[in-house]
């Protein structure tokens, strides 16, 4: 049990926590890293318009049901949400 007994200052096997804030900064510095290392662009995010067109969700949903991925209730229910 020698190990109980060592100064504080002796050498750890782990790094020792970071404070919040500095913590915060060194999870951002990860982050930006990661995202310059991606080969894959990201997918594109869907435009304002293109979310609230709803004739080209009306037609996704029947595209979806006759596809018969959506049952006559789904269809009905997610019918209804569109044309709200």
């Amino acid at each position: 049990m020698l190990f109980l007994y060592r100064p504080r200052e002796t050498y750890m096997p782990f790094a020792r926590p970071f404070a919040r804030t500095n913590q915060a900064a060194y999870n951002r510095t990860l982050q930006t890293k990661f995202q310059a290392s991606r080969r894959v662009a990201p997918a594109p995010v869907a435009t304002a318009i293109e979310q609230r067109d709803p004739t080209a969700q009306l037609e996704q949903v029947t595209r979806l049901h006759q596809s018969g991925a959506l049952t006559d209730e789904e269809f009905a229910a997610a019918k209804a949400m569109v044309l709200k």
